[in-house]
């Protein structure tokens, strides 16, 4: 029963069943009724011609009552079947062509049946009393019989002996309900066939999408099995559109797998990655609170500062790294969304350099701004694009030597788009880091590392990029300096 095609086979087959019983009982009342019609319209035309051959029926009944059953089965010779009789108008039985019944004395055949057809003049069949049988009924005809113009009875006509299993004749009880038989039985067949027919035309591709599905599901989603071609796509009709959506499902579905297994390949890399860049620095801050706690008394002033500033260093870097994993845990959650808004780019890249003047002045750099007159205001949403141009800055300042330059720049394109600028004299990077220098946790020289670099700062400028609709970049050659850059497409 958990089959599609047996569930339709079996309501369809059932149906037909139904239908076929339908069909032989409507066959059955029909040619019943037809013949009882017809028995009962012999039976009306044979009362009538005996009435009308022999006009004086009543006078010779009255000349030999003894006898009259005699010359009714004379009329009978040619209609053996039917049973006559001889009834007064009160009912009672006078005469019969058959035998005679004892309880005739005391019986009444109910006439008013007759008399109500007879008065309502239409031709129905009826049903009344049966003379040789006491309480039983029957279909039976009857016409009055006249006599010096009176009516003195009734030639009382049951068809078939009055027995009611004999309403249907042999004929009907074998040929026609044979023949309703077969073709009920044929119409079963028929439509099972059809049925079957049908359900194959319509269940076969399904069962093709079925076995392609469980291959897929079976494969894990391999980029090989959902690549391969998916049953009736080409199709216009139901099946069709089915099969492109599982097509598209399945590519879909492949492509986010994909995505999650490379996610989960980062994340490992990334607690690999976290776990060792804190474990670095607690252990030199664990070393160096121990070494305090230990020889506090014997430390003078200076060491002990200079193991204090040690100790203060680390903490700053782990809060830093911290910080920056709280803030790409924030930027790469699904729930994020940046809220744009219209501001002067070159106002708000002022207020961060501003913010790090005093930095640069301390290391010894020249730190500048460079924008045209005339921007106008572009949609972004600020905090996250003065976070990503901090990055750049504290990046620029941390690895250019004293006596440097740090350039930040914000220019304009003629498709709209606005470019981010912020270019050092420091060391540069390596020709093979540069592809790297934008993943997490990964530096690019060993410099920066000993500069306390997290591996972040860039990772959040791109991530920070990418939620604008925009992409970063690094234009640098060893030993001239580096250009770290943030595209915004028109309308961020």
């Amino acid at each position: 029963m958990k089959s599609l095609r047996f569930r339709v086979l079996a309501l369809i087959a059932g149906f037909g069943v139904v239908t076929a019983a339908l069909l032989a009982g409507i066959l059955y009342s029909s040619v019943r009724s037809y013949y009882v019609d017809i028995t009962y319209e012999k039976a009306i035309r044979f009362a009538e011609r005996v009435l009308e051959n022999h006009p004086d029926l009543w006078d010779t009944f009255e000349q030999n009552p003894p006898g009259f059953g005699a010359r009714l089965r004379e009329f009978n010779l040619y209609s053996p079947n039917i049973g006559l009789y001889l009834v007064d108008n009160d009912g009672r039985v006078l005469a019969s062509a058959g035998e005679g019944r004892l309880f005739w004395s005391n019986y009444r055949v109910d006439l008013q049946p007759l008399k109500a057809a007879l008065a309502a003049g239409n031709d129905d069949p009826v049903e009344g009393d049966d003379p040789d049988g006491e309480g039983k009924r029957c279909l039976v005809a009857a016409r009055p019989v006249h006599a010096g113009g009176q009516q003195m009875g009734w030639l009382y006509v049951v068809p078939m002996s009055g027995e009611g299993k004999n309403y249907v004749p042999d004929l009907m009880r074998s040929y026609a309900m044979r023949t309703g038989i077969t073709v009920s039985l044929m119409t079963i067949a028929l439509g099972v066939l059809l049925t079957i027919t049908i359900i194959a035309v319509l269940t076969r591709p399904l069962i093709g999408l079925t076995r392609m599905v469980e291959r897929v599901r079976a494969s894990g989603f391999t980029e090989e099995v959902c690549s391969a071609s998916v049953p009736n796509c080409d199709r216009f009709d139901e099946i069709g559109r089915l099969g492109r959506t599982f097509r598209d499902t399945f590519e879909r579905l492949r492509l986010e797998m994909h995505r999650v297994k490379e996610t989960d390949a980062k994340r490992r890399e990334m607690v690999a990655s976290v776990s060792h860049d804190l474990r670095t620095p607690l252990t030199a801050l664990i070393g160096q609170l121990e070494t305090i706690r230990m020889k506090a008394g014997t430390l003078g002033v200076d060491a002990q500062q200079e193991l204090f500033g040690r100790a203060m260093n680390n903490a700053q870097h782990l809060k830093r790294l911290t910080d920056a994993l709280a803030e790409l845990a924030r930027l790469d959650s699904p729930d994020f969304e940046p809220h744009p808004e219209p501001i002067a780019i070159g106002e708000l890249a002022d207020d961060v350099v501003q913010r790090f003047t005093a930095r640069a002045s301390e290391a010894g750099l020249s730190l500048e701004l460079v924008y045209p007159d005339g921007l106008p205001l572009t949609r972004v949403d600020a905090g996250l694009i003065e976070r990503a141009l901090a990055n750049l800055l504290d990046n620029a300042l941390r690895i250019t030597p004293a006596g440097g330059r740090v350039v930040v720049r914000v220019a304009r394109d003629t498709d709209g788009s606005v470019r981010l600028e912020v270019t050092d004299t420091g060391p540069g990077v390596p020709v093979e880091d540069q592809p790297r220098v934008f993943e997490r946790f990964y530096q690019a020289s060993r410099h920066r590392e000993q500069r306390g670099s997290a591996g972040l700062g860039l990772a959040i400028v791109k991530r920070v990029a990418e939620l604008h609709g925009g992409r970063v970049g690094l234009k640098s050659q060893p030993g001239l300096g580096a250009t770290f850059y943030i595209d915004l497409p028109q309308g961020a």
